[in-house]
């Protein structure tokens, strides 16, 4: 009774697998940022804070160049961070997030050598 089901949801389940790790592969080799929180809650004391993490890739990265990530706030001013990715081009940073932080959505802006990246996280006001 429940046997016939389970053949196609399984069969459906191995398809979309394949399909992400073949996705996962093709852009494993493309300039690209990332964070590890879409998104975060503001803290609401001083004395506490949150990191969020910076992680990408650059492709064709040359050992000691310098990669610049610009951050949008959103009140839309910009700060540069600049610096270096591994010798694979393997790029991790951080970003401090503390009560005085804007609430809103921030835009990641990752350059190098003409590659450009983008990604996108928001602060979310706290309780």
């Amino acid at each position: 009774m429940y046997s016939k089901p389970v053949l196609p949801i399984l069969l459906g389940i191995i398809a979309i697998s394949i399909t992400q790790f073949a996705y996962a592969e093709e852009s494993g080799n493309s300039t690209y940022i990332a964070v590890n929180e879409i998104e975060v809650q503001q803290p609401n004391s001083r004395h506490h804070y949150q990191e969020i993490t910076i992680v990408g890739y650059v492709e064709e990265y040359i050992r000691g160049d310098n990669v610049t990530i610009t951050v949008v706030y959103p009140d839309e001013s910009e700060e540069e961070i600049s610096t270096y990715a591994t010798k694979k081009g393997d790029l991790h940073t951080f970003l401090q997030i503390t009560h005085e932080s804007q609430v809103g959505t921030y835009m990641l802006f990752l350059d190098y050598d003409a590659e450009i990246a983008f990604t996108s996280f928001e602060i979310l006001e706290s309780d």
